[in-house]
């Protein structure tokens, strides 16, 4: 799976710069089974303003697994 960190919202609350989300965009598999796109991680995910980039495409990649893990299996009627 690739992955790559896009971007960082940040917004400063009370005074202080604060995380908001991380934008990533990723890819897996190969044709006709391959997956796409893009999801932001955000601190619900256990990244924060310090986090590195690999600790950010580890929250990332969960993520996307427990997506994955979400979705209904396709089914074929014969």
């Amino acid at each position: 799976m690739n992955i790559t960190v896009n971007n960082e919202q940040v917004a400063f609350v009370e005074g202080k710069q604060t995380l908001q989300y991380a934008s990533v965009s990723f890819n897996a598999g190969t044709f006709p089974n391959s997956l796409n796109g893009n999801l932001q991680v955000t601190t619900d995910d256990g990244i924060s303003l310090t986090s590195s980039e690999d600790d950010i495409k580890a929250a990332a990649k969960k993520k996307i697994q427990a997506l994955i893990a979400e979705a209904p299996a396709e089914t074929t009627e014969g």
